[in-house]
């Protein structure tokens, strides 16, 4: 009897998840309304989206009752999982705005995954804090991408083998872990000026067909840049590595650029030509 009502009790649980995400992750619906996904963030429920077409903006500021900050600023707290997989957006996806002229943005309490995702509107993640997971890892920016005054608690999160053909810029964002960016490509202008990595950075095998600033950024762990190519050159003046740094088969095609840049530890450029390649101007090397 007790195995009879235990057995009962599962399936009632499973059923329960099954219509939780009904309604975005129905067998027979390829397309679901971006304002679905923004109902089921309202209950607290979690989101699992996987191979579906998205309609219309998704605004995750829309999700939750906003409060004020001490900053003067609204928030929006949303405490459920989000997870995409293999989904196209159609519209814009944001997580700021304006709410009765006050600057809203949105923090996530959980993991935020877009993983093989199509954006084909702009992702604007400008201002947001998130605490769990943050992951992009093989999607496609068809639009401009910002995650300016982005701050993520993560022990990681991932931009690997992304593809950006618009503008992408994570100018003053602030991640406490680890940012992997490996075997990734941006065709348009690229921004990570003054961004904090307090783990390591790894854009090994990546590719920049405009310039790449990376100026006044910090990394406390060890960096890495190895075989990524940069077509219009880099900028990493005034930047600070205070770990391990590593420049192997970097490819320069018009210089990159090192004044006042701070290596506090061993910093390896092999393979390149030092004279034609690279300026190096007021560089500090505390290791050498």
């Amino acid at each position: 009897m007790n195995t009879t009502r235990q057995t009962l009790k599962i399936l009632t649980i499973l059923m329960s998840s099954l219509l939780i995400c009904s309604s975005c992750n129905g067998a027979a619906r390829k397309e679901i309304d971006a304002s679905e996904i923004v109902k089921l963030l309202k209950k607290g429920k979690p989101v699992q989206v996987v191979g579906k077409i998205i309609l219309g903006d998704l605004n995750f500021t829309e999700a939750a009752q906003p409060f004020i900050t001490t900053a003067g600023m609204l928030q929006v707290e949303i405490s459920s999982n989000i997870f995409f997989s293999n989904c196209i957006f159609m519209g814009k996806v944001t997580a700021n705005g304006l709410k009765e002229s006050l600057p809203i943005r949105s923090s996530f309490k959980n993991n935020v995954v877009f993983s093989a995702c199509d954006f084909r509107g702009e992702t604007d993640f400008n201002n947001a804090v998130v605490f769990g997971m943050f992951h992009f890892g093989q999607s496609a920016f068809r639009e401009k991408a910002t995650f300016d005054n982005l701050t993520v608690w993560a022990k990681d999160s991932y931009f690997s083998e992304v593809r950006a053909e618009k503008d992408f810029s994570m100018v003053y964002a602030a991640f406490t872990g680890n940012l992997y960016v490996l075997n990734a490509q941006f065709s348009g202008k690229f921004s990570m000026q003054e961004t904090l990595t307090g783990g390591k950075m790894t854009f090994n095998n990546s590719i920049f067909r405009e310039k790449a600033g990376f100026d006044l950024m910090r990394v406390e762990r060890a960096a890495f840049f190895n075989y990524t190519t940069f077509e219009k050159g880099a900028d990493f003046s005034f930047a600070q590595f205070l770990h391990t740094t590593e420049f192997v088969a970097t490819k320069f095609n018009e210089k990159g650029i090192f004044e006042k840049t701070f290596f506090l530890n061993t910093v390896r450029f092999e393979e390149i030509d030092k004279e034609k390649d690279i300026i190096l101007r007021d560089v500090y090397f505390g290791n050498h």
